[in-house]
């Protein structure tokens, strides 16, 4: 059973790209992929340490296409090298739902269901954004493994 635990978060800076695709999980995942590979591309670039792991933003939601920044987590001197694409941004602060989908990427729609149904009957409204902290590697840990800390605003 999902542990869903209400915490109070402190902002935290990360770089990013803007993406947005259709709402199917291969566009998703192809789109991310591209989107990780340009920031870090700029983060290596830049000679900068990541501060955190990878993680994307949603701001808008939309049943046929996501709009998400995909970026990773700096320091804030670090978050002020932004230029061009690559943009600086800081999580929110504040009260947030947080829960672990544990498995594939594919299979975070049920997550979300099964957390939708868990505000309701809290009584608690969905807000934006939503974040999604990628704690495991996809390239070095087995799909049914892979741990996303998920953080969600509270309207």
């Amino acid at each position: 059973m999902t542990d869903y635990k209400i915490i109070e978060v402190s902002e935290k800076p990360y770089l990013y790209v803007d993406r947005e695709c259709p709402m199917q999980p291969s566009a998703i995942s192809q789109a991310m992929g591209e989107a990780f590979k340009d920031v870090m591309g700029f983060v290596e670039s830049q000679g900068l340490t990541p501060a955190g792991p990878l993680l994307s933003v949603y701001y808008s939601y939309d049943p046929k296409t996501v709009a998400f920044r995909a970026g990773v987590f700096v320091t804030d001197e670090d978050a002020k090298t932004a230029q061009g694409d690559i943009k600086a941004g800081t999580t929110p602060a504040g009260r947030v739902l947080n829960f672990t989908h544990t498995g594939p990427y594919s299979k975070m729609s049920e997550s979300y269901s099964a957390m939708m149904g868990w505000l309701t009957t809290q009584g608690l409204k969905f807000g934006a954004p939503t974040w999604e902290v990628y704690v495991d590697d996809p390239d070095s840990t087995p799909a049914a493994e892979l741990r996303t800390d998920i953080f969600v605003s509270l309207a």
